[in-house]
């Protein structure tokens, strides 16, 4: 069962991919997509993602990580590719690996406010509360 801070994560994983996406050489807007408003040029992209404030709060969590720390959750829901690979790019063991993911799912959601905490199962989570109110 995921919990929702892993949820919210992969959703930050997949903003911060979309944003190196964006650098490949392309021109970073077509003209037509130039607005001219109050004498003043903007730019709007209607490609861009929408954020939601808790990913923008993650985001603001994520930076305040110790660099060690950072790069092992940048590892797991940033990069591409197996465990194995992201490993040896680390220089970490399994264990290693999975128990710094863990501290770090602990303190982002500590740092989030604790709610992040508890997993999302839309099918078993409304079964497994009827039964511990019978108990």
């Amino acid at each position: 069962m995921r919990t929702n801070l892993e949820i919210i994560l992969g959703e930050w994983g997949r903003w911060q991919v979309a944003q190196d996406d964006s650098h490949q050489g392309y021109p970073s807007h077509a003209a037509f997509t130039c607005l001219k408003v109050d004498g003043v040029r903007r730019r709007s992209d209607p490609y861009a993602p929408l954020l939601d404030d808790d990913v923008r709060r993650l985001n603001g969590a994520i930076l305040r990580l110790h660099p060690q720390y950072r790069s092992v959750v940048l590892a797991h829901y940033k990069w591409p590719g197996p465990v194995k690979i992201k490993l040896d790019r680390l220089g970490l063991s399994r264990t290693g690996y999975f128990d710094t993911l863990k501290f770090c799912h602990m303190q982002l959601s500590h740092d989030m406010g604790g709610r992040y905490i508890k997993g999302y199962d839309d099918k078993s989570s409304g079964l497994i509360e009827a039964l511990s109110g019978q108990i």
